[in-house]
């Protein structure tokens, strides 16, 4: 898999995507159990609107700071950009 677990915060006004934290690769399978992220799923290509409680959960595994009056938390994957960094410039 070329992307990478993070817990997303969407804007609760705008809903578009703000934060990106990344879950370290040892919280993922509580972070999936959390979730219900299904086992016919398990590269978590689908996003997992999470409600609160689970998103404080999997931040508290995983020593994230979240701000829930802001933002709406979801699971994912998000692709890795793995292009040299040259073409920014």
């Amino acid at each position: 898999m070329n992307a990478d677990v993070k817990l997303t915060g969407y804007d609760k006004r705008s809903e578009f995507l703000s934060v990106a934290l990344p879950v370290p690769p040892n919280v993922i399978g509580e972070a999936r159990r959390i979730a219900g992220v299904p086992e016919t799923d398990p590269d978590i290509l689908g996003v997992y609107p999470l409600t609160a409680q689970q998103a404080a959960a999997i931040a508290s595994k995983a020593a994230l700071l979240l701000d829930p009056a802001a933002y709406d938390y979801c699971l994912e994957a998000i692709a890795r950009d793995d292009r040299p960094q040259a073409h920014i410039a």
